[in-house]
């Protein structure tokens, strides 16, 4: 068991914590207790944002440099909690059994970890209700919203939280880029400022659309399906279609994790920036169960204790406000 820290300590020394993380994670995988999983996967996360920065060249040498330091230390001090941990019992947690026995020859392919393999009728699928998702533009900045019934976007109630913010306000479907990388024209519709619903507590509003446009019906735009279900626990995947920046559409696919599900929040390490607040949260089947709207250093338990992460507000709270 303790040469298993070693082996980790010794990979951070190397500036290899992405290694590191992944055998952490292999090994803890079902058998560690919550708290040490969600720190796991918060690294996780910090470091594929570290190194999606990197590459679009939002992040100098210094900056990585001092980031990655960051996180190496915080590894460092999950493996020594872990080796006492170990050391005070003599198994705190069970260990599965391990088999040396080589595998056939003919078997050489497997599922490393979680199974994150997808059909491509998934993809289509999330082509599709990303039609509903649109941009948000008021006077006070931007936003990301979703219909969620034919004229009726729900988005965040600091996106849209007053009646007359509404009426200066229109959402554009189709603010995306094609196969090709050209941006698309925009279509806009007006906002109405009448019969607004929205809750601060949980930070939604839901706005009409104003009727008799000559641009295509909102019914071709489809409608986005709220769902009760209980949300994805710890470690499973969500995604968020949204309008970073208040720029085109994008998707975030990669490096997103459930952390951690508080009360009405669901906390995540998918990628988002300011503009998407309002996003939809869709679990495997393509249902939202959170609406995005916030990110940064999140309660994450009664104690008051911390989390750098995003976060969603349930959708089955939502729906029970409404029904309320």
């Amino acid at each position: 068991m303790e040469s298993f820290f070693d082996r980790i300590r010794d990979l951070i020394a190397r500036d290899e914590a992405e290694l590191a993380v992944e055998q952490m994670a292999a090994f803890l995988k079902g058998t560690a207790p919550p708290e040490v999983s969600r720190e796991v996967l918060v690294q996780a996360g910090r470091l594929a944002r570290l190194r999606k920065q990197e590459r679009r060249g939002f992040m100098g040498g210094d900056q990585l440099f001092r980031e990655r330091a960051q996180i190496a230390d915080a590894l460092l001090q999950l493996v020594d909690e872990l080796s006492s941990r170990t050391t005070a019992a003599e198994q705190p947690f069970s260990m599965p059994s391990v088999s040396l026995k080589a595998p056939p020859a003919v078997d050489l392919e497997k599922i490393i970890g979680a199974n994150n393999l997808k059909s491509i009728a998934w993809l289509q699928r999330g082509l599709e209700v990303s039609r509903s998702v649109c941009r948000i533009v008021t006077p006070e900045g931007l936003g990301t919203g979703f219909l969620i019934r034919h004229g009726q976007i729900m988005t965040n109630h600091h996106v849209l939280s007053e009646p007359d913010v509404a009426a200066k306000s229109h959402v554009e479907f189709n603010f995306q880029e094609d196969a090709f990388g050209k941006l698309q024209e925009p279509l806009p519709y007006r906002l109405l400022g009448d019969g607004l619903q929205a809750d601060l507590d949980l930070d939604f509003s839901i706005v009409r659309i104003e009727p008799g446009s000559s641009l295509p019906s909102l019914e071709s735009w489809g409608t986005l399906e709220l769902t009760s279900d209980p949300p994805p626990g710890v470690g499973e995947h969500v995604t968020i279609i949204q309008h970073p920046g208040g720029g085109a559409k994008q998707i975030a696919l990669t490096a997103n994790q459930v952390v951690n599900v508080f009360e009405h929040r669901l906390q995540y390490t998918t990628d988002t920036l300011p503009g998407s607040s309002g996003s939809p949260v869709f679990n495997d089947d393509w249902k939202v169960v959170a609406l995005h709207h916030a990110g940064g250093n999140l309660v994450t338990n009664e104690r008051g204790d911390r989390m750098f992460a995003n976060e969603g507000i349930l959708v089955a709270r939502i729906l029970e406000k409404l029904k309320g």
